[in-house]
This record gives C-alpha cells, structure tokens and sequence, in this order.
C-alpha cells in the first residue's frame, strides 16, 4: 500500500514490524534533513525531520567520495524523478533552519534544521505540456517511475525532461534505454 493511502507513522512501524519478523535484531535508522541518523520511533513522531532527508543523504554520499578522492571543494547534483538538486560541498555540509513547502504558489515556511540545498528545477519524470497561450510549462505532474517517461517503453505516453534529453542527444539512446527496461 502506498505511503499515501495510510499515516507515515504506520508506515514506518509496518517497516519495523516486518524486520522483528526477518530476524532483524538492529535499529532501524531513518536519514534526518540534516543529513544525520535518528531511530524509528522517533522518526514515527518528528517526521517533518526527513523534510529534505533524501537530498540530504546524497550530499552524505558526495562528501564521502570527496573525501576518498582528496577533493576539498566540491558541487553535488542530484536529479531525481519530481526535482533536481544542488549543495556546494565546502568540508561538511552547511545547516540553515528554513524551507518553503507546498510549491510555487501556496508555499509554507518550515523550520527545521537542514542541509544548505537548494532545489534548482524539475527533474527526469516531469511532463512538459504546451498551455493555452503557446507556453511551454515542465511539472510539477510526473511521469512516475512506473511507467515513467515514454522513452522507456513502459507505458509512459507524456513527454518529459528525460525524453526531451534523449531527443536532444544528451543521453546515448543504446546505453540509456538498456538500463531503462
């Protein structure tokens, strides 16, 4: 069942649930937007903590690599299905206490604390339509991952960034549409 179709906290209990029952005898940790670890339960009741999570794991990933690779400074991008995204990785990663939620033209300020992200744009999913006036206007409706965009021959019949990338060449249709499928 969808994480729509029932509470977050269900959700992550059900998650919990199904671990006790494999065996599993570790914590289960949940990446906060701050890029740290908190534990289940707590993420059961402070789930606005995870606003950013995803993001915010990457930039982890990144500095990581950076640091395996001797860079000192660095920009890491991250392009997902809804969004794109992108942090400067000078050391450690930087902690403001403010975002906007709810898109462009209801937004609603968050406080919590977060890594310093900053969403640059739609990402690979979102579908592009040409409005009344002629205009063309990208997201915020996705494609999905499944089917996703139509170039992956999945069921997907609206276009998207992604397609647009493979018409463009930007991506190798061989290599690209293998992985895809």
């Amino acid at each position: 069942m969808p994480i729509s179709d029932r509470s977050w906290s269900e959700y992550v209990r059900g998650i919990d649930r199904r671990l006790g029952q494999s065996g599993f005898g570790g914590p289960f940790l949940l990446v906060q937007s701050t890029g740290g670890l908190y534990e289940s339960h707590q993420a059961r009741t402070e789930c606005v903590r995870m606003l950013e999570s995803g993001p915010a794991a990457g930039v982890i990933g990144a500095q990581a690599l950076c640091g395996a690779l001797g860079l000192s400074d660095a920009v890491a991008f991250d392009m997902g299905n809804h969004g794109q995204s992108r942090s400067h990785l000078p050391g450690q990663g930087a902690h403001h206490g403010a975002a906007l939620v709810g898109g462009y033209n209801q937004a609603l300020p968050v406080q919590i604390p977060m890594m310093d992200i900053f969403e640059v744009g739609t990402g690979g999913g979102s579908i592009a339509t040409v409005d009344a006036s002629g205009a063309l206007k990208v997201g915020p409706q996705s494609a999905g991952a499944e089917p996703g965009p139509a170039c992956y021959g999945l069921g997907g019949a609206h276009p998207t960034v992604t397609d647009a990338n493979l018409v463009l060449g930007r991506l190798g249709a061989e290599s690209f549409l293998e992985r895809a499928r």
